[in-house]
């Protein structure tokens, strides 16, 4: 049986490089993604993943792994053709409705991730996707004393009072210690628990809770006094409520149309933030009423763009980071010379978590 094992675990080793390549070269390129240029990145994946899929399927989902290990490998196999299904879609010829293609293929993608999150304690290789390059070993068990508050990914649905959110939780947490947290926007037309996975990692590494909201509708309502803002709060609620959370180190951030959310919510309850970070988002006018009266103006905000963003053109940005600058706001200004407008793993890994963890706690 002891060599049953350690031959079934050989070759699982061997798949494990194979998939850790696929998810961090598939995220870079959704990072990196324009989609004017979907071809020479289509030809990049399937260089970087060659016939990774096609040989998993033949040598090892057919095996027979030992007892103990027949739910674990009915799992990482179903994990695995998430994956596959989402490289296929990511492959789809371009057409005007390739972006439909690669919605699909990233919810595929997610889906996989969330397998193999559940799977990590048998896979210390695809492990190291889950944690920040060079942080310390994560604890995984709830220290004593927890009080079964539960921790890892939590899927909320909606209520009558609020959105769908999804909430990270890390599994060392203790209510003995307060706990700072971020508020993660998705962009138009996202899901809090897809966007929740560019926030991982930092959160898993450096010890904060997650809490990523869906929009009410397919984006955020850009209104002060909004029913996204209530449904916000309401969730936040439900989170102090029920963990230790460090209301002086609470920070917003969001991407796209979450970060035009991130000005309206940030300034509207800037009491409530010690930062906000709108990433590749743009100052919308519902905001102007707080302009005027200078709110929130000693509030934080961390403005990150890319100059060959297609959605929300730089120039835009620029014009706007000089009106706050006029204003007297706290603004810092990162301008990206190679990115676009998309999925921001690292960027909010080597950028606004940085600039987050740099900022004092807000006045109580």
């Amino acid at each position: 049986m002891a060599e049953a094992n350690s031959a079934y675990v050989e070759k699982l080793r061997r798949h494990e490089v194979e998939v850790l390549a696929f998810l961090r070269e598939f995220e870079s390129i959704q990072e990196n993604l324009r989609l004017g240029e979907v071809r020479p990145v289509q030809a990049q994946l399937l260089a970087a993943t060659g016939d990774a899929f096609r040989r998993f399927n033949a040598e090892f989902a057919p095996l027979t792994p030992p007892d103990d290990l027949s739910q674990f490998h009915r799992e990482f196999v179903i994990a695995i053709a998430h994956l596959e299904r989402s490289f296929n879609l990511f492959l789809t010829a371009p057409s005007p409705n390739w972006t439909l293609a690669f919605l699909k293929s990233r919810h595929s993608f997610v889906r996989g991730l969330y397998a193999l999150y559940d799977l990590r304690a048998m896979l210390p290789t695809i492990g190291a996707y889950f944690a920040i390059a060079g942080s310390s070993a994560i604890v995984e068990t709830a220290a004593a004393g927890a009080g079964g508050a539960a921790t890892g990914f939590a899927h909320h649905e909606r209520t009558d009072e609020r959105g769908a959110y999804s909430l990270y939780v890390p599994e060392n947490y203790s209510p003995n210690r307060r706990w700072p947290l971020i508020i993660c926007l998705h962009g138009g037309y996202g899901e809090g628990y897809e966007y929740i996975w560019t926030w991982l990692r930092s959160a898993r590494s450096r010890g904060y809770i997650l809490l990523s909201p869906k929009s009410l509708a397919e984006t955020w309502t850009m209104t002060m006094g909004s029913i996204d803002t209530r449904s916000v709060m309401t969730m936040l609620d439900e989170v102090l409520a029920n963990y230790t959370v460090d209301t002086t180190r609470t920070y917003l951030t969001g991407l796209s149309d979450g970060g035009i959310f991130t000005y309206i919510l940030g300034l509207e309850r800037h009491e409530m933030f010690a930062g906000i970070a709108p990433v590749a988002g743009a100052l919308h006018m519902a905001a102007d009423p707080m302009l005027r009266t200078r709110t929130g103006c000693e509030l934080p905000i961390f403005v990150v763009h890319g100059v060959h963003d297609f959605i929300f053109p730089v120039s835009y940005t620029r014009q706007a980071n000089e009106l706050l600058s006029s204003l007297g706001y706290n603004l810092k200004y990162e301008e990206l010379s190679e990115w676009g407008h998309a999925f921001p793993y690292s960027i909010n890994e080597r950028l606004v978590l940085p600039w987050f963890e740099s900022l004092p706690p807000r006045s109580a």
